[in-house]
């Protein structure tokens, strides 16, 4: 008689697999990619959008609000994946990848938070905080600083991966 594979796994290993799977470097680097389409297709829609400037402008700032704050959340993953070992269970034998992916996750928390300050500062009441008129201004900068996120983004995973499998440090 066959048992259910899904009842012959403790809830321990499924914890213990899924955490390794999803902090692992290849997928971390493989979530990196997938952002760094993401900050290709909003740069695109950014510089390149044929649209009016008023529809534009409301898309531009839901566009790098949303952008800054997965790059942010992406960061926080980074950041605390040592952390998330110990709370799974799994050995840390992984030390530069842990340090390597603390050091990118700060910097990407603080980038990601800049990027979305800059389009909340454009959602702020005029009576407030006037960005009439210099609207774009705010959203290039923005986008400027996503191209920086970018660039950050190439050195980490090639640092990631070289930790990982060349055993180097940079």
């Amino acid at each position: 008689m066959s048992t259910n594979w899904a009842n012959s796994i403790s809830l321990t290993q499924m914890r213990i697999f899924l955490g390794k799977l999803f902090i692992h470097p290849i997928v971390l680097s493989m979530i990196n990619s997938a952002l760094l389409i993401l900050a290709y297709s909003s740069l695109k829609e950014t510089w390149f959008s044929s649209d009016n400037w008023t529809h534009h402008i409301h898309f531009a700032i839901e566009l790098w609000e949303g952008y800054g704050t997965i790059i942010l959340s992406f960061g926080i993953v980074l950041e605390e994946r040592h952390s998330l070992k110990k709370i799974i269970g799994i050995p840390s034998p992984e030390g530069a990848v842990d340090e390597i992916c603390h050091d990118y996750g700060v910097i990407f928390v603080v980038l990601g938070m800049l990027i979305e300050l800059l389009a909340w500062l454009i959602k702020i009441p005029n009576e407030v905080l006037n960005t009439e008129n210099i609207e774009a201004f705010f959203i290039h900068s923005a986008a400027l600083l996503a191209v920086f996120v970018v660039l950050l983004q190439f050195v980490f995973q090639y640092r990631l991966l070289a930790a990982k499998f060349m055993k180097k440090q940079f």
